[in-house]
């Protein structure tokens, strides 16, 4: 609890609503880096070292994330969801996609690409484009994530043809293309504490949930169930569940974790 406070005094981030298995797990392990053996003992050194206190909010913030993860989810997305939301849109609709915990912006580049896919495939486009507002509470990872520049190993995650179609390969470094870029809004958001974002068709929540005890995850379906107008798509981790809410939310593909707003 102690260092709970201490977290939220000096990075202005509450940290009670976390599974405390998790922040044990993180707190251990930079005990361990520092080899220090009691609790006690760790909460006396974040107390005289802050920097300490602010590497252990990087340590809680760790993203996993990659392009195109879980590819059964992106095939889904550009081949049945995406075709059946733009059907049903009028002429020069802008959709709006929110992707809370972004990390450094793998997935909101992905939902980019599939998207372009999936408008191109189209007999007639009408004109439809989407607006990615891409968040997460860490400052850093929304730096990276705007430059946009990858290293090679993105190669393994990406087929030939779409790294020709939208990145600009330099050296080691893929680049995504300005096209794909210019989708996407990215902000450090925090999604418990800061307004949320309104009228959104897409919702991707796949790094967050499986964080936090079960009253705040009720309390984040109900603030995206908000978010979301009648007939949006909402997609979670392939580990996280809706719980209680099922209600709100019809279940397009339970295994993976696809949801359409009723």
């Amino acid at each position: 609890d102690k260092i709970i406070i201490l977290l939220r005094e000096q990075t202005g981030h509450d940290f009670s609503f976390y599974k405390k298995n998790t922040l044990m797990r993180r707190i251990e392990r930079r005990k361990g880096i520092h080899q220090i053996d009691k609790i006690h003992n760790y909460v006396r050194f974040l107390q005289e070292n802050p920097k300490e206190t602010e590497l252990l909010f990087k340590e809680l913030l760790i993203g996993v994330t990659s392009f195109f993860r879980d590819t059964a989810v992106w095939e889904k997305l550009k081949t049945t969801i995406l075709p059946e939301l733009l059907k049903v849109q009028t002429d020069g609709t802008v959709l709006r996609a929110w992707i809370p915990a972004c990390s450094t912006g793998e997935e909101a580049y992905s939902l980019a690409i599939v998207f372009k896919e999936a408008v191109s495939e189209m007999s007639n486009n009408r004109n439809l484009t989407l607006q990615i507002f891409a968040t997460d509470l860490d400052v850093d990872a929304i730096e990276k994530a705007r430059r946009g520049i990858f290293n090679s190993s993105i190669v393994a995650a990406i087929s030939p043809e779409r790294i020709s179609k939208f990145f600009i390969i330099e050296g080691d470094e893929y680049r995504v293309s300005a096209a794909i870029r210019e989708m996407i809004i990215f902000a450090p958001h925090n999604v418990i504490k800061d307004p949320p974002f309104t009228r959104i068709n897409i919702l991707m929540c796949r790094n967050m949930l499986i964080y936090m005890e079960p009253v705040l995850q009720k309390k984040l379906m109900e603030l995206f169930n908000y978010c979301l107008v009648p007939g949006g798509i909402m997609l979670l981790g392939s580990a996280e569940t809706l719980g209680k809410n099922n209600q709100e939310f019809e279940i397009l593909d339970s295994k993976l974790k696809l949801f359409k707003r009723t």
